[in-house]
């Protein structure tokens, strides 16, 4: 009698980093639909973010910062913007926004935001983090995005890198990718985006 043939184990798949599955959910949208692209590089920045953050950052980027802010998300002048899209994209709704985000970053670049809301905090997360020893910026990866509209839906992942300037403010660079039916129609989109926000009042 012949034994049984052998069962070979399935073989495990590494999850896909938040690099490899954002180009993965755009080239899915590629084929048949749209695609979004907007960058905006440092030198689109007004002047005097450049001076911010160009050289090296020299404090520990952390602390509590007043979520209404001011973005480049397009060339032109900055608008207003919230801190909360960059560490908690998609979680908040229009009419119910934070009122400051608290920063805690570990010696090894491990992160903990938390959104504060009506003396509460409402959301929090915890990221493993890297801090870059060239220059001092924080930098995560792996945020979901999540985007429900009318118009569709959409998701992806988005990475940051965060740092105090020289005039005590926080500055923060995030790339997103995301994918999804805008209209029943598959679409991408990718963007790079820069945001200011000032230290919350003591």
């Amino acid at each position: 009698m012949n034994p049984p043939p052998a069962v070979l184990p399935r073989p495990r798949h590494r999850p896909a980093g938040p690099w490899g599955l954002g180009a993965a959910l755009v080239v899915a949208a590629l084929s048949a639909g749209c695609v979004g692209w907007r960058h905006i590089a440092e030198e689109d920045l007004p002047a005097a973010w450049r001076a911010e953050v160009a050289g090296t950052l020299g404090r520990p980027a952390q602390g509590r910062f007043v979520s209404l802010g001011r973005m480049v998300v397009r060339e032109g002048e900055p608008v207003s913007g919230r801190l909360e899209e960059m560490f908690f994209p998609g979680q908040f709704i229009r009419n119910r926004h934070a009122d400051e985000i608290e920063l805690l970053v570990g010696g090894d670049g491990a992160c903990t935001a938390r959104a504060w809301q009506g003396g509460k905090v409402a959301a929090e997360l915890s990221l493993p983090g890297r801090i870059n020893p060239r220059t001092g910026w924080v930098e995560l990866d792996g945020l979901e995005v999540r985007n429900t509209n009318k118009f569709g839906n959409l998701m992806g992942t988005q990475s940051i890198r965060f740092g105090l300037g020289a005039d005590g403010a926080l500055y923060v660079r995030a790339h997103s990718y995301g994918a999804g039916l805008v209209l029943f129609i598959p679409a991408a989109s990718s963007s790079v985006v820069w945001g200011r926000w000032e230290p919350a009042p003591r």
